[in-house]
């Protein structure tokens, strides 16, 4: 199963929300030589090209930096390279975070007449959490006696703009075969925390201290999508009203890196993936480029309504030309990176896939959300141009503070009344399980096939205080599409700024047992009609439901603590201690889940 990242294809509270700011390594032992140069813009993973770098739990992205020089950064958080926080034991714990180290590198033969300097632009923050006072980030040097010694270091601080910094790489214990150079962050341990961002790394000699300027124009990413009220949706809802689905204009992010302004020309490309059919091939005017941060923007983008196909994944590129007529670089003394090398950021892509499922989001998780209150509500809002089923829910879970993974939560299925959540449709219980890549999903298959009409919401549940963690992306504000509850009363959200990472499957599917489910939603009962008493309970438990099968029993911490069948209507837990405790009732279809205090 394939999930689509930001620009490319990746294997697969009381009153408001609480946000929670929240590989394989190839080794290649043998030196490299000079020049060193990495933007990132080549990388269709988030891991550093193992050819340059030996990873330490930098992530490769282009969601997190705000006005990065090139597409892709990298980014150093408290988490490793599959998004697990480096420390559980202790959420306030602190210390080293992540690293990127440089491959060997030969200086040998070189001295300082020769002038070697290392530069990289970086970032504090962007779209992820502010590095504290105490955080930082570090450039250290490995001599010619295998020692580190720190050459830079800068202290947290909120700095939105990418800043280059410059050093001389001049004294003799670092002028040897074995070369290497290292980013390091230190900060808390326990989620995705203290946020720095680095990019257009660049070691080379014959270069000067003022050496800031790079003839290059870099494209940076795409600035909108394709779709207006979602980042996906299926193929059939689209082709109800592909024109009122879709936006006008798509506009793509520069920056220009050289000194003077420059004369360039944009291509646009649409193609759908899976038909391997090319749906556009435009080729624009020449423009002159002279602020550092402009865009280009495509208007009357065409919209597509023809598909050979059940399923599309629509490619828009774009790509730049320099003079108008071809790729040759104009040579600058400000700069003598190989012309290749600069090429690579001429170039990006988004995906719209059109496929079975709803997503709001771009496929990374900037932060993550969660209510913080034990029987929290979160509920997200999806509406459909023609009736149809949803057959299973994708969740991007994030962990922070402690590994909460098996413990369970309840997933509903609600209807709409008057644009908020109403009648429960479908109810299961579910455990919380992590994915096994940064930014992957976990799907929860449905236990019928559940009908909905128009509008709908994904609900879920939690049963304690524990932080879920379910991802937000930031580059998408669809918040209001969130609701939240305490209580009876649904409340939308307006403090949350980002897309909650739920992701509805749409279609009638065979279930588990190999069955046809009905996709009758009116079958299921509602959940407010289930009731059970005395509670508080000294002994015997009872409910008003005739067709319970089984009953499952948590503690506090969600670990499952008794099970039995039965088709009783009642049930002595008076051996239970004195606590409180949360029940799964089900009837084989739906799961009720309800709180309860026990007291001797």
């Amino acid at each position: 199963m394939n999930i689509f990242l930001n620009n490319r294809p990746v294997s697969f509270c009381r009153s408001v929300i609480l946000l929670v700011l929240f590989c394989s390594q190839l080794t290649y032992s043998q030196s490299i030589t000079l020049p060193f140069f990495d933007d990132f813009s080549l990388n269709k993973t988030s891991i550093p090209n193992p050819k340059l770098w030996k990873n330490g739990g930098v992530s490769i992205n282009n969601t997190f930096p705000i006005n990065q020089p090139s597409v892709n950064v990298a980014t150093f958080d408290s988490r490793n390279a599959a998004g697990i926080p480096y420390n559980f034991s202790n959420k306030f714990a602190y210390g080293s975070t992540d690293t990127l180290t440089s491959v060997a590198i030969d200086l040998s033969g070189l001295a300082a007449k020769d002038s070697v300097y290392l530069s990289f632009y970086w970032e504090a923050k962007g779209l992820g959490e502010l590095p504290d006072s105490d955080d930082s980030l570090v450039v250290s040097f490995l001599n010619n006696k295998n020692q580190w010694k720190t050459i830079w270091r800068q202290e947290g601080i909120s700095k939105d703009a990418f800043t280059q910094k410059i050093l001389a790489v001049n004294q003799a214990e670092y002028l040897h075969k074995n070369f290497q150079f290292r980013f390091e962050t230190r900060g808390r341990q326990s989620g995705a925390f203290d946020m720095w961002h680095v990019d257009f790394v660049y070691l080379n000699k014959q270069r000067r201290l003022k050496d800031i300027y790079t003839q290059d124009i870099a494209l940076r990413g795409f600035k909108n999508s394709y779709l207006k009220r979602y980042s996906a949706m299926p193929l059939r809802q689209y082709l109800v009203n592909p024109s009122a689905e879709t936006n006008s204009s798509m506009e793509v992010l520069v920056s220009a890196l050289q000194r003077n302004a420059r004369l360039v020309n944009f291509t646009w490309t649409v193609s759908d993936t899976v038909s391997k059919s090319i749906l556009l091939n435009e080729r624009g005017g020449n423009e002159t480029v002279t602020t550092p941060n402009p865009s280009n923007k495509k208007n009357n983008v065409p919209v597509f309504s023809t598909f050979s196909q059940k399923q599309a994944v629509l490619k828009f590129t774009q790509k730049i030309a320099y003079g108008g007529t071809g790729t040759t670089i104009v040579p600058d003394s400000t700069n003598n990176i190989p012309d290749a090398l600069l090429l690579s950021n001429d170039s990006v892509s988004i995906y719209t896939p059109l496929l079975d499922y709803y997503a709001y989001d771009d496929g990374t998780a900037e932060t993550g959300a969660d209510t913080d209150q034990t029987l929290g509500k979160v509920a997200v809002k999806f509406a459909l141009n023609r009736a149809d089923t949803v057959n299973a829910v994708r969740f991007n879970f994030t962990p922070y503070f402690k590994d909460i993974a098996g413990q369970f939560f309840l997933l509903q299925i609600l209807e709409s009344a008057n644009g908020k959540p109403a009648k429960v449709l479908h109810q299961q219980s579910v455990r919380v399980r992590y994915p096994s890549e940064i930014n992957g999903f976990v799907e929860y298959p449905l236990d019928m096939n559940i009908a909905v009409k128009d509008t709908f919401f994904v609900s879920w549940t939690k049963v304690n205080e524990d932080v879920i963690g379910v991802g937000v992306d930031k580059n998408s504000d669809f918040g209001s599409n969130i609701y939240y509850s305490m209580g009876n009363e649904w409340i939308q959200n307006k403090s949350l700024k980002g897309s909650l990472m739920v992701r509805p499957v749409m279609g009638f599917k065979a279930n588990s047992s190999g069955q046809n489910g009905s996709p009758l939603a009116s079958e299921v009962p509602n959940d407010k009609q289930f009731l059970v008493y005395p509670n508080p309970t000294s002994g015997v438990l009872r409910w008003n439901f005739e067709n319970i099968q089984s009953i499952s029993i948590f503690d506090v911490s969600g670990k499952e603590i008794f099970y039995k069948k039965t088709d009783s209507q009642e049930l002595n837990i008076e051996n239970l201690p004195d606590n409180i405790y949360y029940i799964n009732f089900s009837d084989g279809k739906k799961n009720f889940i309800r709180k309860i205090v026990v007291v001797h």
